[in-house]
């Protein structure tokens, strides 16, 4: 990814869809107030992150006044680089959200351990090489950007896989033993390992 150009967009603060939305509201001639147009009162959403393979603390402002920000997600889809290709990609929404859902009921306050995140499909394919094709899925969500291994600090495991188990918004994965737990936003369904 061209660097230059990501560091031109981590100043941008108002999602394209935020700003055409915004914009449609002026040229319609709607009657709307200022709060509506430049912010509501709806709640900023942040994540703070450690990438475990970098060895390096992320704090992601992600959204704010009904907008997505650009250079929050740019900070998260950095915090999930896969280290071993020097590649990153775009992080699904939908799993971002996700993380921070389960973050209000562990505690704001609390950190994410990313164990795996983005993995390139050549980093993928060497992991099922390593591990004799078990425990790492072919066409697997990390290589969509989809998919993130995580434990937190200070809240057991068994209660993380219960949390993001009863949100039913994608996969979990119990892995007792390697000390974290798979969420994706796929189909939801649930293994232990």
């Amino acid at each position: 990814m061209d660097t230059e150009i990501f560091s031109d967009a981590k100043n941008m603060e108002v999602s394209r869809r935020c700003f055409l939305k915004k914009t449609a509201l002026l040229t319609t001639g709607a009657i709307v107030t200022q709060a509506e147009l430049f912010g509501s009162t709806e709640a900023e959403k942040a994540l703070k992150l450690r990438a475990v393979h970098q060895a390096k603390d992320y704090y992601a402002e992600f959204f704010e006044n009904n907008c997505y920000k650009i250079s929050g997600l740019f900070t998260i889809n950095k915090a999930f680089m896969d280290t071993r290709a020097r590649e990153m990609t775009r992080i699904d929404i939908d799993l971002i959200n996700l993380l921070y859902e389960i973050n209000l009921r562990v505690g704001l306050e609390k950190k994410f351990n990313i164990i795996s995140g983005y993995r390139s499909p050549q980093t993928n394919a060497w992991l099922r090489h390593q591990l004799g094709g078990r425990n790492v899925a072919k066409n697997s969500y990390h290589i969509k950007g989809m998919a993130v291994d995580i434990n937190v600090d200070g809240v057991p495991l068994h209660k993380l896989k219960e949390i993001a188990l009863s949100l039913k918004r994608g996969g979990v994965g119990y892995y007792p033993k390697k000390g974290f737990i798979h969420v994706d936003v796929g189909p939801v369904r649930y293994w232990r390992r």
